[in-house]
């Protein structure tokens, strides 16, 4: 695949070199950029030849377009940041209440075993009690 894309960079390449060439002579000519305002004098510039404007239009475009992919990516990663940050605290509350239920189920498993302890001492009682009034 990435010999691929260098094929097709280099065919691109290729074919804007050739209209280059081809169009030398159009590309030479002056132009001569204006602004009016209307709220200040007109501007003129210097001439300047077309594939200069062009050249200076790519490069600013190509600057542009950096500044917008930077922005996309600073965005992404505040992004990213606050998601693992937020993931860390979920974890830490995670962990907080596991640790909570593994002692709510100590206490339940300790209290279970008590309560038992306590019924067959209660039947033991009442069996006693009840042998004890059968035999009067």
């Amino acid at each position: 695949m990435r010999y691929l894309k260098v094929f097709l960079l280099v065919l691109i390449f290729f074919i804007v070199m050739m209209f280059f060439v081809q169009n030398q002579a159009s590309f030479s000519d002056p132009v001569i950029l204006k602004l009016d305002l209307l709220i200040i004098p007109e501007m003129e510039s210097i001439p300047l030849p077309l594939y200069s404007v062009m050249l200076i239009c790519f490069a600013l475009g190509a600057f542009i377009v950096l500044l917008m992919l930077m922005w996309d990516r600073v965005t992404i990663s505040s992004r990213a940041i606050a998601a693992r940050r937020k993931a860390m605290n979920l974890e830490k509350k995670l962990n907080q209440v596991e640790t909570e239920l593994a002692s709510l189920s100590t206490k339940h498993a300790e209290t279970e075993t008590k309560l038992k302890a306590d019924l067959e001492e209660t039947e033991k009682k009442l069996n006693t009690v009840l042998r004890a009034s059968e035999n009067e």
